[in-house]
């Protein structure tokens, strides 16, 4: 019995020994960083920081595509540094993800050669924040002013409010005010849009939309100008 239990002992050693795929049981290592770039909202530049991805959760794939076995997974420290442990040679993917406003993630990688002690992966650049993913639309309003259904003046639209709606629906999920003659909508993913702004009937003061054309928004990161400028009627 003894002899039997150090045989099979014996074998399940030499096949460790030889086995030369991807995964733990080895004593190399791979460390690498990961960099997140910020994408934030309200300066309507698509401005973004890259600053060290700090507690983000990183991936490792055993193997050299991203079919291969899922291997293991560690967090990176307050200055976007991870390190797995514990590898035998080969060759290995890591990756980390993007997060997208709406709650989406897209995976980023790198692959690593083990070869050595210490492997140094490339770097990951992952992307988050509010803009990440979306673009802007912006329009122009020219008014004409009327009093007692006189017209008065004339210039830039200032007051009315824009409101914005997918194209095909009824209705309107978001609403600015015309600053100077301008509005702007941001944050938005890619699809078709309409913008309606506000007209005043010169007589009765009745408010109506005006519409424009659909804006369809195929890039993100971009400033998407409508076509035309919208003219309404303010009644004053």
């Amino acid at each position: 019995m003894y002899n039997k239990i150090l045989f099979t002992l014996s074998v399940a050693a030499l096949l460790m020994s030889c086995n030369k795929d991807e995964g733990l049981g080895g004593s190399s290592s791979v460390k690498g960083m990961v960099w997140n770039i910020i994408h934030y909202d309200d300066d309507f530049t698509f401005s973004t920081e890259t600053i060290p991805a700090e507690k983000k959760d990183v991936y490792l794939i055993f193997g050299s595509n991203e079919d291969d076995y899922f291997g293991d997974d560690v967090e990176t420290d307050k200055n976007g540094v991870y390190r797995f442990d514990y590898l035998r040679k080969g060759d290995y993917v890591v990756y980390a993800y993007s997060e997208y406003p709406d709650g989406r993630r897209e995976a980023v990688s790198v692959s690593v050669e083990v070869s050595k002690s210490m492997n140094e992966a490339p770097p990951l650049y992952i992307h988050t924040g509010k803009a990440y993913g979306t673009a802007i639309i912006k329009g122009y309003v020219y008014a004409k002013y009327y009093h007692n259904g006189s017209y008065r003046d004339e210039g830039v639209g200032t007051g009315m409010r824009a409101y914005i709606r997918h194209a095909g629906t009824e209705g309107f999920f978001d609403d600015v005010r015309v600053s100077d003659g301008v509005f702007v909508f941001q944050k938005l993913p890619p699809g078709e849009y309409e913008i309606a702004v506000e007209s005043e009937d010169p007589d009765t003061e009745r408010v109506d939309l005006i519409y424009s054309a659909p804006v369809t928004i195929t890039e993100t990161g971009k400033i998407y100008l409508l076509e035309s400028i919208i003219y309404v009627n303010v009644a004053v």
